[in-house]
């Protein structure tokens, strides 16, 4: 990780961003664009922000709360004005499969591939509910396709993700949606329950305490993240230093508690690039576990920016 071409990075994505975006925002779009191998792609983000919005109106989620997402992921693709009819399509779809249409619907669509997969998330989002119904929302849509995808049937996904669940609450993890999506995670690389895999997670949150990285609930996903990719101790280490890195740099010293996702990211870039993952296969579906990863913490990123400028109009 080179902290010099983020912060370059980051100066170029923020002023292109302008004044008016709240810098954590501009710091998930400079991970993306450097995890993605691409640099920023000024020009592309510039037509695909003009492409949304000559096309979608000010009710739509890609105007607001997925605004600079959305311009992110379709810089990448190429076609904005093409990527965004691909885009909206694949929501029409998810609408269709039984999904009300939300900003998590829009966040989804960013992550499927092809047709049918609505189907399929709406089948193992309906098996999540069996086991979850006041947890499993609209934000579980996005890791529902994600997983839909995936090898194995339903019903023994979304049991297994219920079985992680009660297990890491027995070792000390607080209930709710982050402990859900930790189990979610759990499950990519296998529907069926596989001990090994609770190893890791609580291997990997001991090895992060005793760093004095603390883990609380919103890093959950992350422990299941780095699971599932079947992170060594030496790519830990590394994002333990990372972590360090960016904390201490001028960048990250308002925003300490981004630092450790950031660091995740660029450790899952080396994952794949040293090729510790030897399946290409499975090298190829953590790229995406990682895009997936990246467009969550940018969705997160907006929320807490959006219910901050809330709660600051009302005082």
């Amino acid at each position: 990780m080179d902290i010099k071409q983020l912060e370059e990075t980051f100066k170029e994505v923020s002023k292109t961003l302008g004044w008016s975006v709240d810098k954590r925002i501009a710091l998930a779009v400079t991970t993306f664009y450097l995890t993605q191998d691409s640099g920023f792609r000024k020009k592309e983000h510039e037509e695909a922000s003009e492409a949304i919005k000559k096309n979608e109106g000010w009710a739509s989620p890609l105007r607001y709360y997925m605004f600079h997402i959305a311009s992110a992921f379709l810089a990448l693709q190429g076609d904005p004005e093409n990527g965004l009819k691909k885009l909206n399509a694949k929501q029409l779809e998810l609408n269709e499969a039984g999904f009300r249409k939300s900003p998590y619907t829009y966040l989804a669509a960013l992550l499927m591939e092809d047709t049918g997969e609505a189907d399929r998330a709406k089948e193992l989002y309906d098996q999540m509910k069996q086991h979850h119904k006041f947890l499993t929302s609209n934000e579980d849509v996005p890791y529902a396709v994600l997983l839909g995808r995936r090898e194995g049937a339903a019903e023994e996904r979304a049991a297994t993700m219920n079985a992680y669940y009660r297990e890491l609450r027995e070792h000390g993890f607080s209930i709710g949606n982050d402990l859900q999506w930790l189990s979610q995670l759990m499950t990519f690389n296998s529907p069926v329950y596989d001990p090994e895999m609770v190893g890791r997670v609580l291997a990997t949150r001991e090895f992060l305490q005793n760093e004095k990285i603390k883990i609380r609930p919103p890093q959950y996903p992350i422990l299941g993240l780095l699971a599932a990719a079947k992170a060594s101790g030496r790519t830990l280490a590394q994002i333990v230093e990372h972590t360090r890195e960016l904390e201490n740099s001028k960048l990250f010293k308002w925003y300490k508690d981004v630092a450790f996702s950031t660091a995740v990211q660029f450790g899952m870039k080396d994952i794949i690039e040293t090729r510790e993952v030897s399946d290409i296969t499975f090298s190829t579906s953590l790229e995406m576990l990682m895009q997936a990863q990246q467009a969550a913490m940018m969705a997160s990123i907006n929320a807490a920016v959006i219910s901050s400028s809330a709660n600051n109009g009302s005082n």
